[in-house]
């Protein structure tokens, strides 16, 4: 075989071989400012398969509850499946709970009634959608709680989110391109 075939397989294998690499696939362009409990917060993009994590800040308005006759649950979903929940005061007392955490996030303090949340999760391959919205139930826990109240009185909000995994890897037909590129590449530079 020629030096030029060999470097041409080598290289096709090495593309062929090329794994997904981490990257930012998603950020939240601009912060949200106050939403009422009833709104939620949506985010599509694309991603290869595996480990990803999801940082966000979450900001209260007015008396936004944590666990008290008010409560208000923040809910974040991934692909249709709940992936974490909580309530925190963030302006309008109660307790400061974590509900739901089967990924094991990592919840800030809060302070100046904003909290950083860092959030493991398994990103599909393809097309993932992210949702963060928040509730205010009349029932909670088997006890009768306050409900939805308007901007007039509470509100919630994203300082920050971005979503970090792994970039798609190439399709097929993409790394035929390429394949196709270098070949022509090492043809040019062998008659030049």
């Amino acid at each position: 075989m020629t030096k030029t075939r060999l470097s041409l397989l080598a290289a096709t294998a090495l593309l062929g071989a090329a794994p997904a690499w981490a990257a930012t696939l998603y950020t939240l362009p601009a912060a949200t400012g106050a939403l009422a409990t009833s709104t939620a917060v949506t985010a599509d993009f694309s991603a290869g398969a595996g480990a990803g994590l999801i940082d966000f800040t979450l900001a209260g308005y007015a008396t936004l509850d944590g666990d008290n006759f008010y409560v208000d649950i923040l809910h974040v979903t991934l692909n249709g499946h709940e992936v974490f929940s909580g309530t925190w005061d963030l302006g309008g007392g109660g307790a400061n709970r974590v509900l739901f955490n089967p990924n094991g996030a990592t919840v800030g303090p809060v302070a100046n009634q904003q909290l950083t949340i860092s959030l493991p999760v398994t990103l599909a391959a393809g097309t993932n959608h992210l949702v963060f919205s928040y509730e205010s139930p009349t029932s909670f826990e088997g006890s009768g709680r306050a409900g939805f109240q308007d901007l007039g009185d509470e509100g919630w909000g994203l300082k920050a989110a971005a979503v970090t995994g792994a970039v798609p890897e190439p399709t097929s037909g993409a790394l035929l391109l390429a394949g196709l590129g270098l070949t022509g590449w090492l043809a040019k530079r062998r008659r030049g």
